[in-house]
Parts: C-alpha cells; structure tokens; sequence
C-alpha cells in the first residue's frame, strides 16, 4: 500500500519536473535529433553560414540568383521553405522589411538575425560626381540612405560571422564549440583574403573605379579605392554627370566600367564607349564569396583578363 501511495504522488510530480525542463529550454532550446533550417537574405550569407556551420544544417536563400534584394516579391515556394525556418538570417537589404511581418505571421516561431547590427553603415551615396571629382566620403554621414552591401568588406563580414555563429550557439548550445572552433578558422580565411587583396590594389595606378551601382563602397573604403558610381540616389546620371564621369575617368586612366547582372548596362556601356573601356560584369551577389572577391581586385586592378 505504501508503495502504490509513494507511486501515486511521485507520477504527477515526475510530470512536472518534466514539463519544467521542457519549458525552461525557452525559445533557444532545438531538438538535437533535427538539422537546424537556415534561412539567409542573399547567396554570400550562405558562404558566411556554411563557413560556421559545416554541413550540419539546411540553408535556404530568400533572393535567387540574378534577382535584386532592392525589389524581389518571395515566392509562394519562399513562404513555404519560411514556414520550416528556425531562424531567418538578414543583413539590411531593401525587401526585408515589408517580409519580415509576414513571414514570423506564416511561422510565428521564426527567429530574426540581423547579422549587421553591430556595423554602422555609411550613406549610400557617399562617393558621388557633385563636383569636379568624386569624393570617398568614407565619413561623410549627410546624405544618403544607408549603405545595404556590408557583405562585400572582408572586415565587415567578420563581425556578420561573429553574430551568426553566436546564433547558431543559442540554437544549438550542443554544438558552441565546433561553431567557435569554425569561427576561428574563417577569421583566418579572412586574414589571408584580405592580404591577397591588398598585394592586388596596393600596387595598383590607379585607386579609383567606376561601377554604375554603387556596391562597392565598403571594398573601396577597406582598401583605399574610390568608388565612382554612375547610377546615385537610384537614378541615372543627368547628362551634365555623364560629362563629369567621362572626364573623371579619362584623368584617372580607368580603362573598364563595371555592371552587376541585376542591373541596366546602357548608361555604363555609354561611358565606357565614350572613354574606350571595357563593360565588365562582376556580380556583387555571387555565392563564392571568396573567390568573388579575388575577381573584383584582380578586375579593379587590370591584372585579370576582361569578361566583356
């Protein structure tokens, strides 16, 4: 009898305590057997994810490639792959925004990573043609909206990883060391890619560039290069800008104008036509990150072949 009583009081008890372990997990807590679902703004992100996480976990990519995170409407197959997201990994791109409450609507347990929140970011429109010669305007804050493309600063990326795989820890605290472990080895990827990029620019004639969309502000200010863009505040340049673009690049020697796939060519292929350059895609969106990067500095510094 004393037995049955002692069972009786234990069961509800023991139901209990299991349901106050389950509880204290809180939003953090992941069930170990699962493959963690990542979903991230842009392809370089999923560099930056695979680099911390291995192969241990999904990574879905919100922006396909050729798309422009500026105006891209997900998919009904985007708001699906969200529906099974653990935690959705952004980086200030334009078409977050209105997203983000529609996708934590379709899965309201939804995590929400921004992995630039510990980078200032920089007008947009810092270098410019609004005078004689483009400024670098690294630290001019005065106009502009912010600056999205933090992804293509190696020195940027290392505090985008920092967050990522402080993330990923509270995820899955069962696997903290390997994403430190990780962590470390990607800083060191970090390092050499950006010794690897300096011995390209350092030796360079010429330090200035001209891209018609301003992504490369970020790579310019690390590496003491001067973007100049041809499209500014979203617009085509004015005729008058077009003669001060053509003249800033005949003084700088620059011999290739630089497009991203996403956007329009023929202002730039104007320029370039009227200058004898070169049209020359680099995407600023491509996945190897890496690998992207060495063929914007080798491009940038004329020591690449052209891909006209």
């Amino acid at each position: 009898m004393f037995r049955k009583g002692l069972i009786r009081v234990l069961v509800p008890f023991l139901a209990l305590l299991c349901i106050f372990f389950q509880s204290g997990c809180g939003e953090t807590c992941h069930d170990e057997s699962e493959i963690l679902k990542v979903a991230v703004s842009i392809l370089p992100q999923k560099y930056f994810v695979n680099r911390i996480a291995g192969d241990s976990i999904e990574v879905f990519v919100v922006v396909p490639p050729g798309a422009s995170p500026a105006t891209y409407e997900p998919s009904p197959s985007s708001m699906r792959s969200m529906h099974d997201a653990d935690v959705w990994f952004t980086v200030g791109v334009p078409f977050e925004t209105p997203w983000i409450p529609r996708f934590v609507g379709a899965n309201p347990d939804l995590r929400i990573r921004n992995t630039a929140e510990n980078i200032e970011r920089l007008p947009i429109d810092r270098y410019s043609v609004a005078g004689s010669e483009p400024s670098s305007g690294q630290h001019d804050h005065s106009h502009g909206s912010p600056d999205p493309h933090v992804w293509l600063s190696p020195e940027l990326v290392r505090s985008q990883a920092e967050v990522i795989a402080e993330e990923l820890s509270l995820l899955d605290s069962s696997r903290t060391e390997d994403y430190a472990a990780n962590l470390a080895s990607f800083n060191t990827e970090i390092d050499s890619i950006q010794n690897r990029i300096h011995m390209l620019v350092d030796s360079s004639e010429s330090k200035s560039f001209i891209v018609f969309h301003p992504s490369w502000g970020y790579f310019a200010d690390e590496f003491g290069l001067v973007q100049v863009p041809v499209e500014t505040a979203g617009n085509e340049p004015s005729l008058g800008e077009m003669h001060l673009l053509v003249d800033y690049a005949r003084q700088n020697g620059i011999s290739a104008v630089f497009v991203a796939p996403q956007f329009s060519t023929s202002s730039a292929e104007a320029i370039a036509m009227e200058i004898g350059a070169d049209v020359i895609y680099v995407d600023p969106l491509a996945e190897d990150w890496a690998s992207n990067l060495f063929t914007a500095a080798e491009l940038l510094s004329g020591k690449a072949e052209t891909n006209e």
